[in-house]
């Protein structure tokens, strides 16, 4: 299209792509997510979490934050640590529980609010159970606790 002899920055293509691009980005409050309630952890640092499991549902309590190693899980808590390693890109994130029930709980890496990385850490009774994640994050949100149904269905 011209118009005096000057075309128009705009064209029918261009207009187009930019009509689907809007229709395509959802909007903040469609894209939000119940996480329930959150934990964060910092890079060299444990947490303590009590939780309650009543009707199938996983209840976290207030944490409690200390050095990796240096607390221990009582009766109805899970300890998570969240350990760097060297120059790896990964750090481990590592849970020990002691509940009625295996929890699952999802950790989400972030720098800021940027989420860079989130995995799945699958309770275990029986042992500390751990996965990677990226070691750049500035904090980890540990939530979405559930009860878990054993290591097989975790996979």
């Amino acid at each position: 299209m011209t118009r005096f002899g000057i075309r128009s920055p705009l064209r029918s293509g261009a207009a187009l792509a930019f009509v689907a691009f809007a229709l395509a980005v959802p909007c903040g409050a469609a894209r939000a997510q119940a996480l329930g309630p959150t934990v964060d952890l910092r890079p060299g640092q444990e947490v303590t979490i009590p939780v309650t499991i009543a009707d199938g549902k996983v209840t976290p309590g207030p944490a409690r934050a200390s050095r990796p190693g240096a607390a221990a899980p009582k009766d109805g808590e899970i300890t998570v640590g969240f350990v760097k390693q060297g120059l790896s890109p990964y750090a481990m994130l590592t849970a020990t529980e002691k509940t009625s029930a295996p929890v699952d709980f999802i950790a989400t890496g972030l720098i800021g609010n940027i989420k860079i990385d989130e995995v799945k850490l699958c309770g275990r009774l029986d042992a500390a159970s751990s996965t990677r994640i990226a070691s750049g994050s500035w904090r980890i949100a540990l939530s979405r606790f559930s009860v878990g149904e054993g290591l097989q269905a975790c996979r």
